[in-house]
């Protein structure tokens, strides 16, 4: 590679050689303090753009000052440099993708982190270790109590095994690395981790203090068995004399053969760097992960769990912690908050958001601050527009309206679903249990709005739909769907319909891939097994059947804060099937009992679906469909020799009839000759429409 001392000349003529025994780096850090060399890997400061160096030296439009020519590895939208400025060419690329800076300008990006499959980790520059503070570092984290504790505690560990070294002669020491326990996301992991590196420098447990995370996916993409290793000791030498923080580790061992490799890799690198070391360390490694599911881990792999030294538990942020976060963002942001929204009142709605947040999917801790902060700035922006703001405060100020409109709309998305219950045809003891629910799920709703947080937990609203087919069932799980959506206890309120044959499959293995497929298709709204009996069959010795019902109530519990499960069927099936399966009813601890509609609530709904195609019935009409009805309501009439009684009666009977009714009618004024018809005889059915239905 050329040096910075030694660029090409614009003459073009060879750059003279350095003198004999004169190291050129050497040579470099005198003439030229920044060792930059063609070739190297660099970063623009301004805009972050990364490129390969083409050139350095004097140049003409720079006034003989010295320039870096770059190949960016993105083309430029606003030049077509192909290494020619102001017709002076000292490189040649790709038209758009050239470009010159000053050495100011232009950091160079280490070899190691310069790799491809390295740049796309998130790397966190460490704090300067001349100005880095302890205290004020872990004051101006908020909350995280037992993170600072922890933190101060290696610290003083580290101090005084440093003493003892000193009386003892014993240079070795403990090696750090830390496990992050952690509650729900966006709990502070970042930040700490930016604490430990900058801390752990200072002390001189490491020579940089960066910080490289990766996750699962970043650390397996791409690779197949036996490029495991090498990906992992790219990464590690990425992270050398800095933090390497791997994200939930605890889910390596729940995963396919990669993941099971990089276990092994993780705890051989462990093997060879957790024992008695010398300070400064190679890296420090942080494992982070669910607090239960990474002490596990941690016990089952000792050679992870014996090289840990700390564990910090992460406990999730109060809501006052959040609204100060908030805070914190808002003037991050350059916004500011309006008067009347003091801490108290910011912590109100934080409360209120959680209250409403829509699941385990939802956002929480520093990520609830931030989509708080979004949505905020978001409504803000449209109230602005609206009113044609244009002073500064108005531009950034932000009003408690910003916080809270979604609450309105939460509040007419139910009324609009309790009106569409209200609209069901009968189902009198349905609609109350529904309106009961309700009622409950809001008053803990606002329980924890206020703080007052029960220790039981919430309600369990999984649920089991008992009744003939055409009740109902169905309609009535869209409306609960679209409830708990309003209420904030689902994130999308949509509704999946499944029965065995979407959960089955036809092959041994097939079918918990084929269950989980589904129930993940319904993560954030209800899942409504229909018929669900048929999945253990008559006797419960149906194996496939048994399978998809013991990975259904498994995945019911993993997901039981974004999912709703309502099962349905016979009310003697289904019972027999609660019966059999204790575990179902300790889940699905609500049983409702959708009765056989009467004939006049039938002759109602035959009514409502009449009004939809536009169409009515003659008084004579009206009668006979009655009467037919009466029939099929006593079960003496409409079933199919063999068939169950019970398949045929109710709503979907009653549209049946009606659209036998509708073709019977096209034919009877098609027979009437080619005249035009009036409306009336468009729009009216007669008694004779109803021959084919009996």
């Amino acid at each position: 590679r050329v040096s910075a001392a030694a660029g090409t000349p614009r003459s073009g003529a060879p750059a003279s050689a350095p003198a004999a025994g004169v190291d050129r780096k050497s040579l470099n850090g005198t003439l030229q303090p920044k060792a930059l060399y063609v070739g190297d890997r660099v970063r623009i400061k301004a805009g972050s753009r990364e490129g390969e160096v083409m050139y350095i030296g004097p140049a003409n439009f720079a006034g003989g000052d010295t320039v870096v020519g770059i190949k960016l590895d993105e083309k430029r939208g606003s030049s077509d440099c192909d290494g020619k400025y102001k017709g002076e060419r000292y490189f040649r690329c790709t038209a758009g993708y050239g470009i010159y800076q000053t050495m100011d300008d232009v950091e160079v990006i280490p070899p190691e982190l310069a790799d491809e499959e390295v740049r796309g980790l998130t790397i966190t520059p460490a704090p300067d270790p001349g100005c880095f503070d302890l205290e004020e570092e872990l004051d101006a984290l908020v909350g995280l109590r037992e993170v600072k504790e922890g933190l101060r505690h290696t610290r003083n560990f580290i101090e005084v095994q440093r003493r003892r070294a000193q009386v003892t002669g014993d240079s070795r020491a403990r090696s750090v690395h830390v496990a992050f326990l952690l509650g729900g996301p966006g709990s502070g992991a970042t930040a700490a981790a930016r604490v430990l590196g900058g801390m752990l420098t200072k002390l001189g447990v490491l020579e940089k203090g960066h910080v490289v995370e990766a996750t699962r996916k970043e650390l397996l993409a791409g690779c197949s068995s036996g490029d495991v290793e090498p990906r992992l000791k790219k990464v590690v030498k990425a992270a050398q004399g800095g933090v390497f923080m791997i994200h939930d580790v605890d889910t390596l061992k729940e995963s396919d053969r990669l993941g099971d490799e990089l276990l092994a890799q993780l705890c051989k690198q462990l093997e060879s760097s957790g024992g008695p070391t010398e300070f400064p360390q190679s890296v420090c490694l942080v494992a982070t992960g669910k607090r239960g599911e990474l002490q596990k881990l941690l016990a089952e792999q000792p050679a992870i769990g014996g090289a840990i030294f700390a564990k910090l538990d992460f406990v999730d942020y109060s809501p006052a912690e959040i609204a100060a976060i908030l805070r914190g963002l808002v003037a991050a942001a350059t916004f500011q908050l309006a008067p009347e929204l003091t801490d108290d009142r910011l912590e109100v709605l934080v409360r209120r958001r959680l209250a409403v947040g829509g699941g385990g999917a939802a956002p929480r801790n520093v990520r609830l601050a931030k989509a708080m902060l979004e949505e905020a700035v978001n409504r803000q922006t449209d109230r602005v527009w609206d009113k044609q703001t244009l002073s500064l405060a108005g531009l950034t100020t932000l009003v408690e309206a910003d916080f809270s409109d979604k609450l309105k709309d939460e509040n007419e998305a139910a009324e609009a679903a309790l009106r569409r219950l209200d609209s069901v045809v009968g189902l009198a003891p349905v609609k109350e249990f529904v309106r009961s629910l309700y009622a409950q799920l809001l008053l803990e709703q606002q329980k924890r709005e206020m703080g007052l947080d029960g220790r039981g937990g919430g309600s369990t609203l999984h649920m089991v739909f008992t009744g003939n087919p055409g009740t109902g069932k169905t309609t009535v799980a869209r409306v609960v769907a679209e409830l708990l959506k309003a209420l904030g206890l689902l994130r999308t309120g949509h509704l999946v319909e499944a029965d065995r044959a979407a959960l089955v499959a036809g092959y041994s293995g097939q079918t918990a891939l084929k269950t989980k497929a589904v129930v993940e298709s319904a993560l954030g709204g209800v899942l409504f097994i229909d018929e669900a009996y048929a999945l253990v069959g008559e006797e419960g010795k149906d194996s496939f059947g048994r399978e998809a019902l013991d990975t259904l109530l498994k995945l019911v519990e993993d997901y039981r804060s974004d999912l709703v499960v309502i099962l349905a069927g016979y009310s003697k099936e289904m019972q027999k099937l609660l019966d059999a399966n204790p575990g179902l009813l300790s889940r699905f601890p609500t049983t409702l009992e959708f009765d056989d509609y009467a004939p006049e609530e039938l002759l109602e709904i035959a009514d409502k679906m009449l009004i939809q195609d536009v169409l009515v019935l003659s008084d004579a009409a009206t009668e006979r469909l009655r009467r037919i009805l009466q029939g099929i309501s006593a079960g003496v009439a409409g079933a199919a020799p063999g068939a169950d009684p019970r398949a045929n009666g109710n709503g979907r009977a009653v549209r049946n009839i009606l659209e036998k009714a509708k073709r019977a009618q096209a034919v009877r004024l098609q027979g009437l000759g080619p005249s035009r018809r009036t409306q009336d005889e468009l729009c009216t059915l007669c008694p004779e429409d109803f021959d084919d239905a009996c």
